[in-house]
């Protein structure tokens, strides 16, 4: 094929494998800035008051600021157009950033888990005043920012908004955590609530990262899409009249909201012109009812695709 012919090809591709997400990205640029901004004060504070709440916190909040520039540079390589070597675009790219987000949550969620029974085993003294200053300040960013990210997944559906979302509502309930141990540190002097809490908040962390690992991981496995069943998509595709049979069916996603369904679709009718029109009524109907924009439909007769007299048979016995 010439490079003439390659772009009079291009020209009939009815799907984008890109997505301009300005307000996702808008949204986690700002997110990003305000979290590092915080990460620094935690830090500094969770030192100097010798709270492992305050520590765990920040170090959450750490994996935040590269969650959320993994997530950037997802949606950057998303809104590229395709190339001829990546003919999906860089849709991908935003799943593996959300698994590798998911991945450091679950990584943090273990080390807390770990520091946390090392206190309990062996107990710290913690400067209250300091935790409740940064732990207050700590919830209303959080609050902020957990709110921004709600708002932005209104407009706009993104696996990594949804990541950076769970990591700031994990940040928010260790907020929440700092300032009862605070409270509870102050009126009884029992330290050994500082850990217990960082212990309980990382088990709550580690069940967000795991739902964004198994999200992602389900996409890049290429599973069916959740909401969607197979048997019933098919069933339609063979109420068409001329419609045999279909076979070689695949449904998967590149990543949120973006799928794509590949089949072999078998009919009685020899005329070509006929069958075309046929092909684009099933994509019609998978367009408008299953919102599936982009569907590859082949066309085999069982005479002129030469199937095997058994694979006939067994037609016939379904007909």
């Amino acid at each position: 094929m010439t490079m003439k012919q390659s772009n009079q090809t291009n020209y009939f591709h009815h799907v984008d494998h890109l997505k301009n997400q300005t307000t996702s990205k808008n949204t986690l640029w700002a997110s990003l800035f305000i979290t590092l901004f915080f990460t620094i004060v935690e830090i500094v504070g969770g030192i100097l008051s010798n709270s492992l709440a305050l520590l765990s916190d920040s170090m959450h909040m750490l994996s935040d600021v590269l969650a959320l520039g993994l997530s950037m540079l997802a949606i950057y390589f998303a809104s590229k157009k395709p190339t001829s070597k990546y003919t999906f675009g860089f849709l991908r790219l935003e799943i593996i950033a959300a698994f590798l987000n998911g991945l450091a949550l679950v990584i943090i969620a273990l080390g807390i888990c770990y520091e946390g029974i090392l206190r309990m085993i062996h107990p710290q003294e913690v400067d209250v005043k300091l935790m409740l200053i940064i732990s207050t300040i700590g919830l209303i960013v959080n609050i902020i920012l957990t709110i921004i990210l709600a708002r932005s997944l209104k407009g706009e559906d993104n696996i990594n908004v949804q990541s950076a979302l769970w990591h700031f509502f994990g940040d928010l309930l260790n907020s929440v955590g700092v300032i009862v141990a605070v409270v509870v540190i102050y009126f009884t002097g029992w330290t050994l609530i500082d850990p217990i809490l960082s212990i309980l908040i990382s088990l709550i962390i580690f069940r967000g990262g795991y739902k964004i690992i198994r999200n992602a991981w389900l996409i890049l496995m290429e599973r069916v899409p959740e909401d969607y069943d197979t048997d019933a998509i098919i069933n339609d595709m063979k109420q068409f009249e001329g419609v045999i049979d279909v076979h070689e069916f695949h449904l998967w996603a590149i990543t949120t909201d973006h799928y794509s369904l590949t089949a072999h679709v078998v009919v009685d009718n020899i005329d070509g012109i006929k069958n075309y029109e046929l092909i684009n009524k099933i994509s019609a109907m998978l367009s408008e009812k299953y919102e599936l924009d982009h569907s590859t439909l082949q066309v085999e007769h069982l005479k002129a695709n030469h199937l095997d007299e058994p694979y006939f048979d067994e037609v016939k016995e379904q007909l």
